[in-house]
């Protein structure tokens, strides 16, 4: 189990953690009775929040914010020292059957939500085939619009019925932290809200996922920017090259300080 602290990127505090850590969180947040909001943040959404207040602030009423980025994580120890080292990322996918692993064990109800049906008939058969004990207690497939506050309450009370401890959100991100921090209001019982973004669809196999070499030295979105151009073009190139600007200047001017 590692734990490092949370350190700010931008303007988001970062936890410096291992997936070990945030499983044990989360089973004794359940224990205890307490809601929570975890989420694997990629780049593109901490420059996003540089230059949006609203989901600055949202952001940053996440319990963990986790680097699902190879670029996020190396970014901590560029900027608070080596010993902030992490020896891998949070990676969304992976985080998410490391948690129906635990959920199957301990027999908590797993509820989906986001994405299309088609994607979600096929992530339940396959979480379903790999964690044998595994309960998904409901799922509900993406509008693809905003909800009206009707709607929004009426899913609120649908997992409230149905006794839900952990929801998986799939809606892109930043929408999926938005919808989750605001989904969270609405729930007063204890429940755990982890927007996880492709991971429905690499896990129901509908997306490929990038070789593992690749996802290794950060170009897993080289990977899928060649299969997705036109959509993925702003997210990868012109927020990941402000990415990295501003990381290193943050670098620069906390040097200038310290001298």
């Amino acid at each position: 189990m590692m734990y490092k602290g949370k350190h700010k990127i931008i303007n988001n505090y970062i936890t410096a953690c291992d997936y070990s850590f945030l499983v044990g969180e989360i089973k004794k947040a359940i224990t205890t009775k307490k809601k929570l909001l975890i989420s694997p943040i990629a780049s593109h959404t901490l420059v996003r929040a540089y230059y949006d207040n609203n989901l600055n602030d949202v952001l940053n009423k996440f319990d963990y914010l986790v680097p699902d980025s190879q670029w996020v994580r190396w970014s901590i120890s560029f900027l608070y020292g080596k010993d902030k080292k992490l020896n891998d990322r949070v990676y969304g996918p992976i985080l998410m059957q490391k948690i129906c692993l635990l959920s199957s064990k301990k027999r908590y109800k797993v509820f989906l939500y986001g994405n299309t049906s088609i994607v979600l008939s096929s992530l339940e058969a396959k979480l379903k085939n790999k964690f044998k004990d595994l309960i998904i207690i409901g799922k509900e497939e993406s509008k693809f619009r905003n909800l009206s506050k009707k709607e929004l309450a009426d899913l609120a009370k649908k997992i409230e019925s149905l006794k839900s401890d952990i929801i998986f959100i799939s809606l892109g991100s930043p929408k999926q932290e938005l919808f989750g921090y605001e989904l969270s209001k609405l729930i007063k019982k204890p429940l755990i809200i982890i927007p996880v973004g492709a991971a429905f669809d690499f896990i129901s196999g509908y997306k490929k996922q990038a070789p593992l070499w690749m996802q290794k030295i950060g170009f897993e979105w080289l990977y899928r920017f060649l299969f997705e151009p036109k959509r993925l073009f702003k997210r990868y190139v012109f927020y990941g090259l402000l990415f990295l600007l501003i990381i290193i200047f943050n670098r620069i001017s906390k040097f200038n300080y310290m001298e």
